[in-house]
């Protein structure tokens, strides 16, 4: 019989790798033009009644697993998300969505979050419309900038956030790299 080996340590958990960040002054974003809705869509803010059309939005854009009610319910608490998030919806369905928050540990800084269109209504400046329409309302609200994360794939909504003049954020070491090849890839 051979004694016992002790049970090797436990891997280090790797930290999931640091989405891409982008910020906008308040000063540039009040320069951002009002965005043209398409017709036939409202641009507003969330209403009652809105929460499973925007649940099942929400599923669409490659968040990770399901929203459900209770966590739609927890997360539109937020008085920001509340007053500030905004929709673009036709017929009582959203075709676009995003919500308004507060950069946590920022209190000065405001954040846009979640950002989706459907994919049949991708294309159509519904995207710009919600966005620039939180941006907007957070600016008002007096904060100092808007930032927003999103991951490297999302090349058409990264085109979408530089257009509007979001600037990368290099908060990390390994930003530059990652930016640089998120500009490669659209051209």
């Amino acid at each position: 019989m051979t004694p016992l080996q002790p049970a090797p340590p436990p891997a280090p958990r790797v930290p999931p790798a640091m989405q891409l960040s982008m910020e906008m002054s308040a000063e540039r974003a009040r320069m951002i033009p009002d965005a043209p809705v398409p017709d036939g869509f409202e641009l507003r803010p969330h209403r009652a009644g809105d929460e499973e059309s925007w649940i099942d939005l929400i599923a669409t854009g490659g968040f990770g697993p399901r929203w459900e009610r209770a966590r739609f319910d927890e997360y539109m608490k937020g008085a920001e998300r509340r007053a500030g998030s905004r929709v673009a919806a036709r017929g009582g369905r959203i075709f676009a969505a995003t919500f308004a928050s507060v950069e946590a540990g920022a209190e000065d800084v405001g954040r846009v979050d979640f950002v989706v269109a459907r994919p049949e209504a991708r294309g159509n400046g519904l995207g710009r419309a919600v966005c620039s329409a939180v941006v907007r309302y957070l600016v008002e609200r007096g904060y100092r900038s808007v930032v927003l994360y999103t991951d490297d794939w999302r090349l058409p909504a990264i085109g979408l956030y530089l257009s509007m003049g979001f600037e990368p954020r290099m908060n990390g070491a390994d930003m530059p790299a990652r930016w640089d090849a998120v500009r490669a890839q659209l051209g």
